[in-house]
């Protein structure tokens, strides 16, 4: 075992903030969830292309038509999150948007328990729920029922819906095919459906911003290479329960650049909410040990 799979737990706290780190850049970016993801996934099929290119193309030949099928829902269920999660940040609080989307261990629950009638430790459980009602806690006097608002926080919680189904394919994939592999299937899928969309909703290709490319290279690099192929990465040494609980803590960091960034402070009750959160990720980390 190497360094890096020693260090797998560790690798997952960093992909968490870069992933929080998300909602700075499509503050930023003024095009629509459409051309973010187009551009935000095409970015990273390139980067992802080389490893490929250099070698990596053996280990397709391995994966039968089944996989490959996984691949595309996995890419199909990750569209759907990106494009609920930009929607989301765009029309309503940070802090809500990120709660909302935060609550996808709970479909990762019932999916395991209920529907592959598999056992889950109690006490895990109980962690994951005092991390979501910490979460909860933070944006929970934060909704204000205006239009924009009720939609965006709609859009949070579809977030968390297919971000939760992406995590169960990708927990099943991550152990039959390699990393690089798995990634750039994935991703290549994915902006495969947002270049359809992009056809489908009349979406202009170009004629944005130049500092709005900028950014969404930048998203590429720090929530894309970073976050997300890290996660795909880290599944295959640590538990998903344990990669989607670290993400559940999401709003901590992601409040904490709405202060930063957009002088979004919070209220008294989202530090408290966060020290619930930080908690119950504490109790589980203890309760898997177990």
């Amino acid at each position: 075992m190497n360094i890096f799979q020693r260090n797998a737990k560790k690798l997952v706290i960093l992909a968490t903030i870069a992933g929080a780190a998300s909602v700075v850049f499509i503050r930023l970016i003024e095009t629509n969830q459409m051309v973010m993801g187009f551009y935000r996934l095409g970015f990273a099929v390139i980067m992802f292309s080389v490893p490929i290119i250099l070698g990596g193309y053996k280990d397709f030949k391995g994966l039968t038509k089944k996989d490959v099928l996984y691949c595309v829902l996995a890419g199909f269920f990750l569209f759907c999150h990106f494009t609920c999660w930009f929607t989301a940040v765009k029309n309503t609080t940070i802090a809500s948007a990120a709660v909302l989307a935060s609550l996808h261990p709970l479909v990762i629950l019932l999916v395991t328990y209920v529907f592959m009638k598999q056992k889950v430790n109690v006490r895990a459980i109980v962690g994951i729920l005092i991390a979501l009602s910490g979460g909860a806690v933070i944006a929970g006097f934060d909704y204000s029922f205006t239009r924009n608002d009720i939609f965006g926080d709609a859009c949070g919680l579809l977030t968390a819906v297919f971000f939760g189904f992406y995590f169960l394919v990708g927990s099943k994939m991550r152990s039959k095919i390699p990393n690089i592999n798995y990634v750039f299937l994935v991703f290549g899928s994915c902006w495969v459906f947002f270049t359809i969309a992009m056809f489908v909703t009349g979406t202009p290709f170009t004629g944005y911003r130049p500092i709005d490319y900028f950014w969404i290279f930048a998203m590429a690099v720090v929530c894309q290479l970073i976050a997300h192929a890290m996660y795909n990465w880290c599944m295959g040494y640590a538990s998903s329960l344990y990669v989607s609980v670290w993400v559940a803590i999401d709003p901590v960091f992601s409040a904490a650049f709405g202060v930063v960034f957009f002088h979004e402070l919070p209220a008294i009750w989202q530090y408290i909410g966060g020290a619930i959160a930080i908690a119950g990720l504490v109790y589980y980390n203890w309760a898997e040990s177990k």
